[in-house]
């Protein structure tokens, strides 16, 4: 407990850095997202299952305009009792230029061994893809996923239901960590190197803010087997989206551009920090911090 609490702060402390300092920050190739459903209007149910995507883009050598995207998913909620649940799909969306083209395209998609198999777009049922097959992807038609809009990719643990229903009696644990693999290409002349590419996916996915209507999601987790804050279970698991953080320490290259501002704000980042700090406070001095 109190570890993730103090990673989840240096994350936090390292955007407000990038917020006060006022001074170009180095580019980077690789950004996490965090899911908390506590966080009132990011989840269906608030129920406080966690979650967290980890971005690493690099690109391919021998051809410009093609990168791999190496994609780390965790379940951070407890393996068990309150707020656990297994995490048993993720979907999300393609940056778009402003003609509403794709400025970036998923090409290809490999699921390794983590069990994300089912792909959904042009059919309800979904593809199901062999561990350590590429699917190509560049055809598909969009995800239905209620409550958020379609999302350009969705992929499943077994579920033969789409990426907004159905149920699975597998998922990935809490404190469970697999990986996938995508092939994309730059659509765009002024998209030329990964932390570009970085750059994009970042500010697409710190476009919402709780409180913002669904359709407004670009990324989003689901669960299943979920219980409540309170212990009792949901019937129809939990859907929520996150917000994009740089990742801390800096693992990209040295070009030098300026730091984007999570789109939640200088006050939410702080407000988070100070939350966690009282945490922190709580953990070694029960008796004297009143949360």
């Amino acid at each position: 407990m109190r570890a993730t609490v103090t990673n989840t702060l240096l994350l936090l402390g390292g955007v407000a850095g990038l917020i006060t300092a006022g001074t170009p920050a180095t580019a980077k190739t690789s950004f996490d997202v965090i899911f908390d459903s506590g966080i009132a209007g990011t989840s269906y149910y608030n129920t406080g299952v966690k979650g967290k995507m980890t971005f690493d883009f690099s690109k391919d050598p021998g051809n410009g305009n093609t990168y791999t995207l190496d994609l780390g998913i965790t379940n951070t909620s407890p393996a068990s009792g309150a707020s656990s649940g297994t995490l048993v799909g993720f979907a999300f969306n393609e940056p778009l230029r402003g003609n509403g083209s794709e400025a970036i395209s998923l090409l290809s998609y490999n699921p390794l061994a983590s069990g994300y198999g089912r792909v959904f777009g042009n059919s309800d049922r979904g593809i199901r893809v062999n561990p350590q097959e590429s699917l190509n992807i560049s055809n598909l038609g969009t995800a239905p996923y209620a409550p958020f809009s379609n999302f350009d990719f969705c992929a499943r643990m077994s579920s033969r239901s789409g990426c907004h229903g159905g149920s699975a009696s597998t998922g990935i644990a809490g404190g469970t960590s697999v990986k996938v693999q995508f092939s994309l290409k730059s659509n765009d002349i002024s998209i030329s190197t990964a932390d570009q590419v970085a750059e994009r996916f970042y500010s697409l996915f710190n476009s919402f803010e709780p409180g913002d209507s669904w359709n407004k999601a670009q990324i989003a987790l689901r669960f299943q087997n979920v219980k409540k804050a309170n212990g009792s279970k949901t019937s129809s698991g939990e859907k929520v989206t996150g917000a994009a953080f740089w990742r801390i320490p800096n693992e990209g290259p040295t070009d030098e551009v300026p730091g984007p501002l999570p789109v939640l704000g200088a006050a939410a980042a702080f407000g988070w920090s100070r939350k966690i700090r009282r945490r922190i406070q709580a953990v070694n001095h029960p008796s004297t911090i009143n949360l």
